[in-house]
């Protein structure tokens, strides 16, 4: 989720970062302040029945998988 930076482009952080494959949206507060997020990085994963489970501070693959498999279990 791109955004808060004055002046950031977000389309120029999702061709940046190879992460056009999904869902992104440009957020200038509304959005973090709903997830708890704080700043970057962070990854929030919305489950299908509007579960939320985040991690605030980098993750690797495993700890990616990890959340994603809490995520499905919830």
């Amino acid at each position: 989720m791109a955004g808060l930076s004055p002046g950031e482009d977000p389309g120029h952080a999702v061709d940046e970062w190879g992460i056009g494959s999904f869902p992104n949206i440009a957020d200038y507060g509304p959005v973090w302040a709903r997830f708890g997020v704080l700043g970057q990085p962070a990854m929030i994963v919305v489950t299908a029945d509007g579960t939320v489970l985040g991690h605030m501070g980098a993750l690797d693959l495993d700890g990616i998988r990890d959340l994603v498999s809490r995520a499905r279990a919830a």
